[in-house]
């Protein structure tokens, strides 16, 4: 069956695909920035080729800036027990691509390549890479038959399966068993997860580890301390609410509740942080909260007595969490919540809405009691008076959200030590 599955891919869905991505680019920005960046890929690698030549390489995958931020503690860890490797980082999506900073503990950062037979096999070629990781979920067939077919370890970490995903549906789940028994190690973030894979896996395959976004939240809430984003002497005697990757689905609930409390409340103060603040979208988010006063936050030095404060930038908002007394996650009443650890870390209570079965957290911060769901702009109205007027509740929903986050720590170790036995006993059976 797998070399069914193989030519079904190679010679039918992939050339699909790889028209229709192409159409797309002539249309779509995002699209065409990662076209373009998948054709620079070797030209890139040639010009920094002293990075990663006659080094030991490790690659590691990322769909976007949100799976390297998770793995960024586990990044730190890795290079500190094997400081000859060279770091290579892909990403399939510009989100993460174009806005990536710096990291010490990566040497380059690259668009992935295709997923066809040849673009794999040219890059596997040219940076003969000693070990492979995936991180979460973005998983391309060929990238990963290949490194098997090349005997290169490669794991799937921060693993998450869905009851409900596709990937388990009669239909598709044998495409998806010869790709994913490919795998050297898949290491889980819950008992739950493991289960769902041994659907598609045998047993000897999986591994419970846990997480390392709960251990990248502890670390960037200690790194966020060394970054001031807002004066603190301006938030004095405010009660600070931070609506943080917020979509217009989201701000249709939040804004009535906090022109409610804004008008009974003096000293309540809302930070709104858009997922994506580009200027349209601010433009519409200053007209929704009218008449209510806003100052953005590149020009937080006129903050006085104004209602809101407008987040315009990217980047911040796991900082500005930290000077919140409560928050609110978006996405959830779009299509995914986003990261609500971010908020639990600081110890402060997390609200979000109804779309959140695809957060593992947020369901277990709803389990706690850390974590609150709302379907509408009474509710959120209503949690956040009795937060402004029971300071006492409200520390302790913050105590139980943060107890989530300090559970669950220590992925990051548990992932080290997997991926490091199997590269230690493949690097042995290597040697002459």
């Amino acid at each position: 069956m797998f070399f069914f599955y193989f030519l079904i891919y190679n010679l039918l869905f992939l050339p699909l695909l790889f028209i229709l991505v192409h159409l797309a680019a002539f249309f779509n920005r995002k699209v065409r920035q990662a076209v373009l960046g998948k054709y620079q890929l070797y030209c890139r690698l040639r010009r920094y080729r002293t990075v990663w030549m006659n080094r030991p390489v490790a690659v590691v995958h990322c769909a976007s800036m949100g799976e390297f931020e998770h793995i960024k503690p586990f990044l730190n860890d890795f290079k500190k027990i094997k400081p000859d490797y060279a770091v290579l980082v892909l990403f399939f999506s510009p989100s993460g691509f174009q806005n990536v900073k710096s990291f010490p503990s990566v040497d380059l950062f690259l668009y992935a390549p295709f997923d066809s037979l040849f673009s794999i096999w040219r890059f596997i070629h040219t940076v003969r890479p000693r070990l492979w990781i995936i991180a979460k979920h973005d998983v391309w067939p060929n990238q990963v038959w290949l490194t098997r077919w090349f005997r290169i370890p490669v794991f799937l970490i921060n693993a998450s399966l869905h009851q409900q995903s596709s990937r388990l549906l009669w239909l598709f789940r044998p495409f998806h068993q010869t790709i994913y028994r490919s795998f050297t190690r898949i290491l889980t973030i819950s008992e739950t997860d493991r289960n769902n894979f041994l659907k598609l896996v045998p047993d000897s395959l999986l591994r419970v580890t846990g997480d390392t976004k709960f251990d990248q939240v502890l670390y960037r809430k200690e790194e966020s301390r060394k970054r001031k984003v807002l004066p603190h002497e301006k938030l004095q005697n405010r009660w600070v609410f931070v609506a943080g990757s917020t979509w217009p689905e989201d701000q249709h609930h939040l804004i009535p509740a906090i022109k409610s409390l804004h008008g009974r409340f003096p000293q309540f103060l809302t930070i709104i942080c858009p997922h994506e603040p580009t200027d349209h979208h601010l433009k519409e988010l200053r007209k929704e909260i009218s008449p209510l006063e806003y100052v953005l936050l590149s020009e937080i030095e006129r903050l006085e007595d104004q209602e809101v404060i407008i987040v315009d930038r990217i980047g911040v908002l796991a900082n500005i969490y930290g000077v919140g007394h409560a928050a609110y996650v978006g996405g959830s009443f779009r299509q995914n919540v986003h990261n609500v650890l971010e908020p639990a870390a600081y110890g402060i209570p997390v609200l979000f809405g109804p779309v959140n079965q695809n957060s593992h957290e947020a369901q277990l911060l709803k389990a706690s009691g850390g974590g609150i769901e709302v379907h509408q702009a009474e509710e959120i109205e209503a949690i956040l008076e009795k937060f402004l007027l029971n300071d006492i509740y409200r520390q302790e929903t913050g105590r139980k959200a943060f107890q989530i986050v300090e559970k669950h720590r220590g992925a990051t170790h548990r992932t080290i030590q997997y991926i490091l036995a199997d590269l230690n006993e493949t690097e042995e059976e290597g040697r002459p």
